[in-house]
């Protein structure tokens, strides 16, 4: 059968000179939240670790985040692609407290079990307008999302600068949530700055992540990182010691 023939048809998939796309998914361009997430650490794992152990744990990682979405999909949609050991997950939505609660409670658990498999997520969240296609990703949210990941200087989630310094994130946000807290000085290669982060050592339950995170500093050549990283984790506890 001919590719012309098929693609002149009423089927649900077309090939475009590359492979088979959706029939119908074109470049559009969307409104919403960016969480652009990678893995800490992968340059070279390959020498620590059986290539097969590091695809199983990473698989879980994305099986996780997959699960997730399933079973609370974002009331807009989403779309979730993996490219290497990079996650890019985009929401479609207006910029409200609910948004971005809803997008930290997704992140949260995920996050959670990516840490108890040594598989430690830096990340941020940005807001703005991005374009689609089925193979690309394009605009200022992502460039946002994607230069701000690299300049974090801990393990967590936080949302950019840019997001973090908006009137509309300021003002839709004005508490913490049980999967979101305040930080007052995020860890930023250029300037660390404050913003809401997860608040994922809340819930590590019996300080398993926490004894990950020491273990993994040990073969760290970048134990900045993980300072940082455990000083916000005792500000949690700490916060919570008060209350």
């Amino acid at each position: 059968m001919g590719g012309q023939a098929f693609d002149s048809s009423n089927t649900p998939v077309t090939y475009d000179g590359i492979g088979w796309t959706v029939r119908g998914y074109n470049l559009h361009s969307e409104t919403g939240l960016i969480i652009f997430l990678d893995v800490l650490g992968m340059k070279g794992i390959w020498k620590r670790l059986p290539s097969i152990e590091v695809i199983n744990r990473w698989n879980t990682v994305i099986r996780a985040f997959m699960d997730t979405l399933e079973e609370r999909p974002p009331k807009g949609g989403h779309i979730f692609r993996v490219l290497s050991d990079t996650i890019i997950i985009t929401i479609p939505t207006i910029l409200n407290h609910f948004a971005i609660r809803d997008t930290f409670n997704l992140l949260l658990q995920p996050f959670i079990t990516s840490l108890k498999l040594r598989m430690l997520l830096r990340g941020t969240i940005s807001y703005g307008t991005y374009f689609l296609s089925e193979r690309l990703i394009i605009g200022d949210a992502l460039d946002d999302a994607a230069y701000h990941h690299d300049k974090l200087n801990w393990i967590g989630i936080a949302l950019s600068p840019t997001l973090s310094a908006s009137k509309g994130s300021n003002r839709q946000l004005k508490t913490a949530g049980d999967s979101f807290t305040y930080c007052q000085s995020i860890p930023h290669k250029e300037t660390p700055y404050n913003g809401w982060v997860l608040n994922w050592p809340k819930f590590d339950s019996g300080g398993v992540c926490y004894s990950v995170l020491e273990q993994e500093r040990h073969s760290s050549q970048d134990p900045e990182k993980y300072t940082n990283t455990f000083a916000f984790y005792q500000s949690v506890v700490n916060a919570a010691q008060k209350d």
